[in-house]
């Protein structure tokens, strides 16, 4: 008998003495049957006679100790041979493509197959780089993660269906989440957000997280093999005005971020749904009560702890809030013109009559639009978001005076003289 290989746990054997392996493959519910048949008590002779196999293959299945299998060899592949062209023209060219070396394969190499199939030899090659995924613990009061996220549906609010955006900032140690909604995601909104968060929390993390928000991160370059990234100037009034570091995530990496992921998933669907508000300031009103009724008081779903529990004691770690609030409010300096109205946001907002042709700053946060003159405020208004409307209404052009009613003027009645009267004097 020669051993010619193993195919799972069994040899595969000469059985004709010659020496050349048979190649004989039993399959795997042959191999059932011999093995419950030895535990019946049969003879491996009589374990072959049932099966129709030769007595020593019956003895392989009954000593196999898992069911044979059987794999193929790979069959060659026409890039075998320009493998080394490949390797050489991804060594030389990082970027280039598998239509490119396909062309170049075809005019130096003859080359007859598939840009598929030499894009998928390039997959080999030259394997996407993916950072492994890894556990990130946090302590109290250590990052705060923010994100912007777009409300799965659209209601209707003042007067036509709105998108509603949430700039909704998570601290992974406890799994605690706010929320500031608004109708655009502009910087001053951005800004907002984080002031209202702040105040929220009753203090100021150590380092906040983001994804890149246009609003944070003005720009990032590749500068000698690092990213520098060059942050937003109003962003950086922020930072520095309550003191934190600020973290930009790595491109198209969203697990950097999984606490506000999570959060975000969460407000989509455990807060959203089925709710009814009139205004933005409504719906503040309605997050706030589910937030401290049901998001608190939840268990998390990962760390099994109360929510509310950690978040009290990670309150207790934040760094207090600087004793002056920051300035987050949209600002624009204008002159007013002659009708007094300043535009803002497709509606129109008057400045008082004592200030016309002068220059006012125009400033505005999500509710409220006003006017300053010198740094003293001397016009508010609670900012519309319909388009083309005046605050105040013009005055109404006066109507023209009514037509004066005509007076009846009563004099003696004039009985003129019959027909034959006038024939008498004719005559």
């Amino acid at each position: 008998m020669v051993v010619a290989g193993l195919v799972g746990s069994l040899e595969i054997v000469s059985d004709d003495g010659t020496g050349e392996a048979t190649e004989e493959v039993r399959s795997a519910l042959e191999w059932a049957e011999a093995k419950a048949m030895a535990a019946d008590g049969l003879t491996k002779s009589e374990i072959a006679k049932r099966l129709g196999i030769n007595r020593r293959t019956a003895a392989r299945l009954v000593d196999a100790v898992e069911p044979p299998s059987y794999s193929r060899p790979p069959a060659g592949s026409m890039l075998d041979s320009l493998e080394p062209v490949l390797r050489k023209l991804v060594e030389d060219f990082e970027d280039i493509r598998a239509p490119r070396v396909t062309e170049i394969l075809r005019d130096d190499y003859g080359y007859q197959g598939s840009v598929d199939l030499v894009r998928k030899r390039l997959a080999v090659l030259r394997p996407r780089s993916e950072r492994p995924a890894q556990k990130t613990g946090y302590r109290p009061g250590q990052v705060l993660q923010v994100d912007w996220a777009e409300m799965p549906t659209r209601p209707r609010v003042l007067g036509r269906e709105r998108r509603i955006y949430a700039l909704i900032c998570s601290l992974p140690f406890s799994g605690a989440a706010t929320a500031h909604f608004t109708f655009d995601m502009t910087l001053e909104a951005f800004l907002e957000g984080h002031v209202r968060a702040f105040d929220w929390l009753g203090g100021v993390p150590r380092e906040c997280v983001y994804d890149n928000l246009r609003s944070a991160v003005a720009r990032r370059e590749r500068v000698e093999g690092r990213d520098k990234i060059h942050w937003n100037p109003r962003f950086s009034q922020l930072r520095g005005h309550y003191a934190f570091h600020a973290h930009a995530c790595t491109p198209e990496t969203p697990r950097e971020k999984g606490s506000v992921e999570n959060a975000v998933r969460y407000v989509k669907t455990g807060f959203w749904p089925a709710r009814r508000f009139g205004s933005l300031a409504e719906l503040d009103e309605v997050f706030a009560g589910w937030r401290d009724r049901v998001a608190l008081p939840r268990r998390h779903a990962t760390g099994r702890h109360i929510v509310a529990d950690r978040f009290a004691h990670e309150r207790e770690q934040l760094r207090p809030l600087p004793p002056v609030g920051f300035d987050a409010a949209g600002r624009r300096s204008s002159r007013v013109p002659g009708d007094g109205y300043l535009k803002f946001g497709r509606c129109f907002y008057r400045a008082p009559e004592a200030f016309i042709h002068q220059r006012v700053d125009l400033r505005w946060d999500r509710d409220r639009v006003w006017i300053e003159h010198h740094g003293r405020q001397v016009a508010d208004y609670q900012r519309s978001y319909e388009h083309g409307i005046w605050l105040p209404a013009p005055r109404m052009r006066p109507e023209p005076p009514p037509v004066a009613e005509l007076i009846p003027i009563t004099g003696p009645t004039v009985i003129p003289p019959a027909l034959s009267d006038y024939a008498e004097l004719c005559a």
